[in-house]
């Protein structure tokens, strides 16, 4: 009996080590299976780290190198990363895939995806000159090489030419047939469904045609489609779905601040002495991020009219709600005969009147001497785009009193807000490294140089003055590169002055006095110029290039492309 108990004990003895033994084991396993678990994941964080780290690489070469494509196998701590870089214009795919190798495997590649984007103000020059009711005075041999536009007359003597066309849009008054201007509340739209379309309605004072519309509109976030703007009849108090006329307001027009867009229409409709009509905005999304903002009154004081919002302006049968008041806005009805005298052009001449000009190659009448009634553009570049800029400026400080820089002195710049002059002269040079706002007047002589730092690459930068700016003596403006140009703008209200001076073969720069004029002579020169009137004198030009007519200004190096925001992914592991 004690063999067998013994036996027995010798049994169970075996069992339980057996048991013992198996479960060692297992945790072993379990052990070896967690620590390699452990380590493939601390592999994977790394080889993501990496793959981000590559992405923010390429964001920082795109705002050196606009035409950066990618990198391979670029060490970085543990591992490398590669970056291929594509698209064109205004937006980039970035593919980075970061790579961890381990003598032993695993090894870990992750892949990530994002969009990026270019934080700037898209402006489009498509004129060598485009000026608004002053209209474009030239004398003394001075010349247009390109196209001008221009809202007012087009005056011309002692041999000066336009090589391109040149068209004077139907007259308008320097005040509005219709308006309501008073405001005092935001009213949002296409931050849901229910409100991507507003509307807000006027009545005709006269029988006429609707030349320009203008609305008081800023945006919120960064929406990125164009506004269609439609004119509709009234039916029972609510838009018509169909449209009268039609035109785009490009989203990149309107600035953060809100301010008066101008809205011109190619075929602009007739309208009825005393009927009432809409003026639409439509448009094609909501986003709680990325809307509009059409500025009202809230008191309503514009007797039998009002604004209203709904889903879809026109199609099927819309609900409008009551926006709760008046939309800011104003229309021109009607004009007056505006005229081409006195000039050389070398394609094709529009305008209500044409007197004692050649077009074409010979003397009007012929067929590129066209009597039309061409509709006016507005200007290119918003008020609230302007108050933008300045925002920009104002982040990098404020400098008190005048800035002044002469001799060979150099110096950097930017962004900044200088309370006082900006004065240059004696071959000093500025280089700009971000927007500069200056409160008093710009002076630039003898042979000055402004240039933009290259970390611009591509894009263009803004200079700005509430006063005058002159230019003078030799000065030399430069940008960072291919398409790069420094805008010299004045913000000055003053339409029956001269805001730019430019004498004495000051090289070429693009100008901008939406609210005033510039004044050219003596052989000066320019890539662009923009203002509401322009006169040019004594062998004086303009010589537009064609990369003017899409030009993006950021408010300084590395403030050019940046993420776009909800479009990073991993799209491998």
């Amino acid at each position: 009996m004690k063999e067998q108990s013994s036996g027995h004990i010798l049994a169970f003895a075996l069992v339980v080590l057996g048991i013992l033994f198996t479960l060692t084991t297992v945790s072993l396993q379990l052990v070896h299976r967690e620590g390699a678990s452990t380590n493939r994941s601390y592999l994977a964080y790394q080889s993501l780290n990496l793959a981000e780290a590559g992405a923010e690489h390429a964001i920082r070469q795109l705002n050196t190198n606009g035409n950066y494509a990618g990198e391979t196998n670029t060490p970085l701590g543990n591992g490398t990363f590669t970056v291929t870089v594509s698209g064109t214009g205004s937006t980039r795919t970035i593919e980075s895939t970061g790579y961890v190798p381990n003598n032993t495997t695993p090894r870990s590649t992750r892949t990530i995806r994002v969009e990026a984007s270019l934080d700037s103000d898209n402006v489009e020059f498509f004129y060598g000159i485009q000026v608004d009711g002053g209209g474009l005075s030239m004398t003394n041999s001075s010349q247009v090489n390109g196209n001008v536009f221009s809202n007012g007359n087009i005056i011309g003597s002692n041999g000066a030419t336009i090589t391109g066309d040149a068209t004077v849009a139907g007259g308008l008054s320097d005040t509005p047939s219709v308006a309501a201007t008073l405001e005092d509340n935001d009213q949002f739209f296409a931050t849901a469904s229910t409100n991507r379309d507003i509307a807000q309605s006027f009545t005709a004072t006269s029988s006429a045609a609707l030349t320009k519309a203008s609305v008081l509109l800023g945006k919120v976030g960064n929406p990125t489609s164009n506004l269609t703007v439609r004119i509709a009849t009234d039916v029972s108090n609510r838009p018509n779905t169909s449209s009268l006329a039609t035109a785009v307001i490009a989203h990149a027009s309107v600035g953060l601040t809100p301010s008066w867009i101008d809205v011109t229409f190619s075929s602009p409709p007739n309208l009825s002495n005393n009927t009432k009509y809409w003026i639409v905005l439509d448009y094609n999304s909501n986003s709680a991020t990325n809307y509009w903002n059409w500025r009202k009154d809230s008191t309503d004081s514009y007797a039998n009219n009002t604004g209203k919002y709904t889903s879809n302006c026109c199609s099927g049968s819309p609900t409008w709600t009551n926006a709760g008041g008046d939309l800011a806005f104003q229309v021109w009805l009607g004009g007056t005969i505006t005229r081409i005298e006195g000039m050389t052009v070398g394609g094709i001449a529009r305008a209500n009147q044409i007197i004692n000009t050649s077009a074409g190659g010979s003397n009007c009448p012929n067929a590129s001497c066209i009597i039309s009634n061409p509709p006016p553009e507005a200007m290119p570049i918003s008020d609230g785009v302007i108050t933008d800029w300045k925002n920009d400026a104002v982040a990098g400080g404020t400098h008190s009193g005048d800035y002044n820089l002469s001799g060979s002195t150099q110096a950097s710049l930017g962004p900044r807000k200088i309370e006082g002059n900006l004065n240059l002269s004696n071959t000093s040079i500025l280089t700009i490294t971000g927007t500069l706002w200056v409160t008093g007047n710009i002076n630039i002589s003898n042979s000055s140089t402004m240039r933009l730092d290259p970390g611009y690459g591509t894009n263009s930068g803004v200079v700005l003055s509430d006063g005058t700016i002159t230019v003078s003596n030799s000065a030399i403006f430069q940008g960072a590169g291919t398409g790069s140009y420094i805008l010299l703008l004045t913000a000055r209200d003053a339409k029956s002055q001269t805001s730019i001076f430019v004498s004495n073969a000051s090289t070429g720069v693009i100008y901008y006095a939406g609210k005033s004029w510039i004044q050219f002579s003596n052989s000066a020169t320019a890539k662009e110029a923009t203002a509401w009137g322009i006169t040019l004198s004594n062998s004086s030009s303009v010589t537009y290039e064609s990369g003017l007519a899409n030009m993006n200004f950021t408010s300084g190096p590395g403030a050019g492309w940046q993420f776009k925001k909800g479009t990073w992914r991993e799209i491998s592991n």
